[in-house]
């Protein structure tokens, strides 16, 4: 398994809510999660479980959808974990 983690500093819009969607749409990805601060909501971060670095590198390489996301949210940044242990 191979993950990411987005970051953005702004809240949920319809506009992200929209593009979560269709993320979860993605070939290769077991999970999605769509995360806001408790204390802060401008924090949000979205976690993405691949099936294989393969699949995400795909994802992020070519697909439409990321370079929407590129474009339309400022300030997006994501970090690749290589997944050691889940439950």
């Amino acid at each position: 398994m191979f993950a990411y983690i987005l970051r953005v500093h702004q809240p949920p819009t319809e506009q992200t809510a929209e593009f979560f969607r269709r993320f979860k749409e993605i070939p290769g990805l077991l999970h999605a999660y769509s995360l806001q601060g408790v204390e802060d909501p401008n924090d949000s971060v979205s976690v993405a479980i691949w099936e294989s670095r393969e699949a995400a590198e795909r994802y992020l390489q070519s697909s439409p959808l990321r370079r929407d996301v590129d474009r339309s949210v400022a300030g997006v940044t994501r970090t690749l974990y290589n997944v050691l242990d889940s439950k």
